[in-house]
């Protein structure tokens, strides 16, 4: 039987690159288990694999190469029409909308859960998806034949243009923010379920669920421990939680793994109050 801590050990080494089978989908359902280390995993990848057999029979992939349009056209018919794959009410308010199991459930979710479903389906047609990040939402960007063309899962799997993100942009940034050359940032897997993680903590401490938004931080700790901060993070959390001593470890790893000038300079003032807590 499947245990809390197989989970966590199986995360960690995704984050650490050791288990090289191990999609970002597979990882993000393994993180939503975290929980409920019961829960049926099986049933939700055999729904990866229906999704992917659907996509590809719609866009015909055994025909040969697939258009990016195509490519698009495909994924948006079968998870956002057929199967009704959306943002829902809540769009990303809800802690379930970071959990891709609940989402697989409830066909509702956020822009981190959704792109991650539509980038894997992609990626098991053998297509090269992208994950990207803009401030405030998560797209995937699909390219072959010399194309490259952006969709919005969480819009319905819709094809953006320029003017659009610079509208998304507007509306997370204010209206002084513009899309610069470089300013689709593409996510790795890791960095990618940290962003679902991050999520999910998100609505935990609006909450004020601190325990729980406490023990997500200490997983995506486990994935990744080299980010610093992460650290920074659980040191005010840990602080927040009068946790003191954890703070107090948490914030020197933050200092050691490197920080700004004035980040240091502000960390190093709060790790003398505490410090001072402590005797």
């Amino acid at each position: 039987m499947r245990t809390q801590a197989d989970i966590i050990e199986k995360l960690t080494r995704f984050g650490s690159g050791q288990e090289p089978d191990m999609d970002v989908a597979g990882a993000a359902l393994l993180a939503g288990a975290v929980d409920r280390p019961a829960l049926p995993l099986a049933r939700y990848h055999r729904h990866q694999k229906n999704l992917c057999a659907k996509v590809g029979a719609y866009a015909r992939v055994d025909d040969g190469p697939v258009p990016v349009a195509v490519m698009i056209d495909a994924l948006r018919q079968v998870l956002a029409r057929h199967y009704g794959y959306g943002g829902g009410e809540s769009e990303g308010t809800d802690e379930d909308d970071f959990d891709l199991s609940r989402v697989i459930d409830s066909r509702t979710g956020s822009s981190e859960a959704l792109a991650i479903l539509y980038a894997t389906t992609a990626r098991h047609l053998g297509w090269d998806a992208q994950l990207i990040h803009i401030p405030g939402r998560m797209l995937i960007r699909l390219q072959g034949q010399g194309e490259r063309l952006v969709a919005d899962p969480l819009g319905d799997g819709r094809t953006l243009e320029p003017a659009d993100i610079r509208a998304m942009l507007k509306a997370f940034d204010g209206n002084d923010a513009e899309l610069e050359p470089d300013g689709l940032r593409v996510l790795d897997d890791r960095e990618a379920l940290l962003r679902l993680l991050a999520g999910r903590k998100s609505v935990l401490l609006r909450a004020k669920r601190l325990e729980e938004a406490a023990f997500i931080l200490d997983l995506a700790l486990r994935i990744a421990p080299d980010e610093p901060t992460l650290w920074r993070e659980c040191g005010l959390l840990n602080a927040r939680l009068d946790r003191i001593q954890a703070a107090v470890e948490a914030l020197e790893e933050y200092l050691r793994l490197g920080a700004g000038d004035q980040a240091r300079y502000n960390t190093t003032i709060l790790l003398q109050e505490l410090r001072a807590r402590l005797t």
